[in-house]
C-alpha cells in the first residue's frame, strides 16, 4: 500500500472523532500487520466510506486500503 495514502487515512483519523476515524484507523492497523484478516463487515465499511467520501484525495486514500486488503 502507498505510504502517502496510509499517511492520509492516518491523518484524518487524528483530526476526527467519530466511530468512522476509530474503524478507518483499526483498518490502517491492519495493513501494517499481513496476519491480520479484515472481515466481510469491514470490507461493506471501506465500501461505503469510499462512495460516500466528497474528499478525493481522502477517496482515493481509501481506495488504496481497500485495493490493498481486500483485491490481493
Amino acid at each position: 500500500m502507498n505510504e502517502m495514502s496510509r499517511i492520509t487515512i492516518e491523518n484524518y483519523c487524528m483530526t476526527h472523532k467519530s466511530a468512522k476515524s476509530r474503524r478507518l484507523a483499526k483498518l490502517v492497523e491492519m495493513s501494517y500487520d499481513m496476519g491480520c484478516m479484515p472481515t466481510d463487515s469491514d470490507a461493506l465499511f471501506l465500501e461505503r466510506c469510499i462512495e460516500d467520501e466528497a474528499d478525493p484525495e481522502l477517496q482515493g486514500a481509501l481506495m488504496d486500503l481497500d485495493d490493498f486488503l481486500f483485491r490481493w
